[in-house]
């Protein structure tokens, strides 16, 4: 997942020994103001979804009946928080973390002061953790003060507003990836939940150097059990998946349609998706028109691809579509995990309301699981 940061650098927070007091909340912004008021339910099945745009337009071309929560990444919006809440939505903001504040408690300190400040004043629901950089496995000093700080978070955000929801990225797997060795069981008992981001499964590829499913099926699965083999229970986990794919250049590409592609390093493995780059599914349901294979179904792992040359180089595309979701929405419900959602909402086609594009987005939406909201 690409990293953004809110400047949380607005007016000043009041922490007495008791519940935290807030000074300066703005006034609501809303038609009305009963929208400014954060979500109560903290019990819902999720639908968690992250959205990149700050355009209004697109956003109201979301399916507001199957979120549950929608996460701002880079901008904030008075529009969007009313909209959300117009709607029964949670309304979060994307939170990054410095690595020299893992190990300083000063700083921790003031760092959820200042982010307790944004949620309060600008009405919001809560934050999401987006901490992916590398804690080796002897660093446990840094280990130990990342949960620190979403402890520290959790407990002063909950004194202010029971109501308010603290949740952390995590990568598809508990087993170290990426060098991501986290606390995961401590997390998942300081948080509302665990955002488990099965998607960017190839980045790091330690067997045959070839184009593979950005969110394969099995390896999403093996994945979720060993979070529940870690000690964590479904309620504390929702299950991420990809609205957006990888297009890799091969070097070469078999009859059986193997793409061999470029060694690219990542965090000591030789060979990652980083040969690659993402695209967003509304631009791929575009090229696959034009591509040399059609769809094709890799029964390995539940997921479609398809190949696409242009200026003599032959592209496989790794994507996800509604059918290859649904069997990982599926297995959300077979294992009752707390949620499921995507990064990200902005991947599909809002440009343009053509027959084609308006089904390729109301598929995409309707895979979703129907969840009730109060």
């Amino acid at each position: 997942m690409e990293q953004w940061y809110m400047l949380a650098l607005f007016a000043p927070l009041l922490v007495t020994w008791g519940t935290p007091q807030v000074s300066g909340v703005a006034d609501c912004p809303c038609s009305n103001p009963s929208l400014c008021t954060p979500i109560k339910d903290t019990k819902r099945k999720e639908v968690f979804v992250f959205s990149l745009s700050k355009d209004i337009q697109t956003w109201k071309k979301y399916n507001w009946t199957k979120i549950s929560t929608v996460v701002m990444v880079g901008y904030y919006s008075d529009e969007m928080m009313c909209l959300a809440h117009s709607n029964g939505a949670r309304v979060v903001y994307i939170a990054g973390v410095p690595t020299e504040y893992l190990t300083n408690a000063t700083l921790q300190e003031e760092w959820v002061v200042k982010n307790l400040a944004v949620v309060t004043q600008k009405h919001l629901d809560g934050l999401n953790f987006d901490y992916e950089s590398a804690i080796p496995a002897d660093r446990t000093d840094m280990r130990d003060g990342y949960t620190a700080l979403v402890r520290r978070t959790y407990k002063m955000f909950k004194q202010y507003n029971p109501s308010y929801q603290i949740t952390v990225d995590v990568a598809w797997s508990p087993a170290c990836i990426d060098q991501r060795c986290y606390d995961f069981k401590t997390l998942s008992t300081v948080t509302d939940f665990l955002f488990v981001m099965s998607y960017d499964e190839q980045s790091q590829i330690r067997g045959p150097c070839v184009a593979l499913a950005n969110s394969g099926f099995y390896k999403t699965q093996s994945g979720v059990q060993k979070y529940f083999a870690a000690g964590i229970p479904p309620e504390k986990m929702v299950l991420g998946v990809p609205w957006y794919g990888y297009y890799y250049p091969c070097l070469s590409v078999t009859q059986d349609n193997v793409c061999s592609i470029k060694h690219v390093p990542f965090r000591g493995v030789n060979c990652s998706d980083a040969a690659g780059r993402e695209q967003n599914y509304g631009y791929l349901m575009q090229i696959i028109k034009s591509s040399t294979t059609g769809r094709l179904w890799e029964t390995s792992t539940l997921t479609p691809y398809f190949n696409y040359k242009e200026n003599g180089t032959t592209y496989q595309i790794r994507y996800d579509d509604p059918v290859s979701l649904k069997f990982k929405f599926d297995m959300a419900l077979m294992y009752d995990l707390r949620g499921v959602g995507i990064w990200n909402a902005d991947a599909l086609d809002y440009s343009q309301d053509t027959p084609e594009v308006v089904r390729q987005r109301a598929e995409m939406w309707r895979a979703f699981p129907d969840y009730k909201k109060n």
